[in-house]
């Protein structure tokens, strides 16, 4: 067990040097290496992780969409296949309907997931989002941000909570016109944001707060959120 655990962590740093060195025929090798030898699904959480990554960087997001959805339904987290405005409006009124229950102080005293196997999904739904920005595939951006936020009430606050409750409160405010419940929970997110424990997602968070701070605060002060976010980001690397 020593020496696997010991391997698995040798591999996972070698494919990170060679993702990074572009060396992608030599992390293709490492990632396949991981996949054949992993003993359970959570030990190839790394290798997809940076599958997905280099199939975007590569060009090919339709495989890393693929390549996602896949891990996602394997992770008992699936998403429809098809995004309708009823989906969405399931979707919506599910949220409303749980957080409707919770105040603030609540959200913000959440305990920290730390189930590997949903904080793995999370990191999926993240950059499922991106991928799907990259193509123009809009419908199911709507969603992404409500499930985040659905398993965070389930299994408690992730690293990426935080721009999930910000892009919430966007789409409350500025797609629905509900400015006073998007801005609170725009209010929310930075709160919870200051509360996390990594610094690695500030800029997202910001980011994403400032489309409705933007709105509802005088626009001199809000529209410098967009370069704290900057900052935040290049701080983070």
């Amino acid at each position: 067990d020593e020496h696997y655990h010991l391997s698995l962590e040798l591999f996972n740093l070698a494919a990170k040097c060679a993702f990074m060195n572009a060396e992608h025929d030599r992390l293709k090798m490492l990632t396949e290496q991981i996949m054949h030898n992993a003993r359970c699904f959570e030990d190839k959480f790394q290798a997809i992780s940076v599958t997905v990554t280099l199939l975007n960087w590569s060009g090919n997001v339709p495989a890393a969409v693929e390549l996602i959805r896949t891990t996602l339904s394997s992770l008992d987290e699936e998403l429809p296949s098809a995004v309708t405005p009823t989906v969405v409006k399931k979707h919506l009124d599910n949220t409303k309907k749980q957080l409707a229950l919770l105040t603030d102080d609540t959200l913000l005293s959440y305990l920290t997931m730390v189930d590997p196997s949903k904080l793995f999904a999370v990191q999926l739904l993240v950059k499922l989002y991106g991928s799907l920005t990259l193509i123009g595939e809009r419908a199911t951006l709507r969603i992404i941000p409500l499930k985040v936020i659905q398993l965070s009430l389930t299994y408690g606050m992730s690293p990426h909570s935080p721009s999930a409750f910000a892009q919430y409160g966007n789409y409350l405010a500025l797609i629905r016109y509900e400015f006073e419940e998007g801005y609170r929970y725009v209010k929310l997110a930075l709160s919870l944001m200051k509360k996390t424990a990594s610094r690695a997602h500030d800029g997202s968070t910001i980011f994403w707060s400032a489309h409705t701070r933007l709105h509802v605060e005088p626009m001199q002060s809000s529209i410098e959120c967009y370069f704290d976010a900057f900052k935040a980001h290049m701080k983070s690397g």
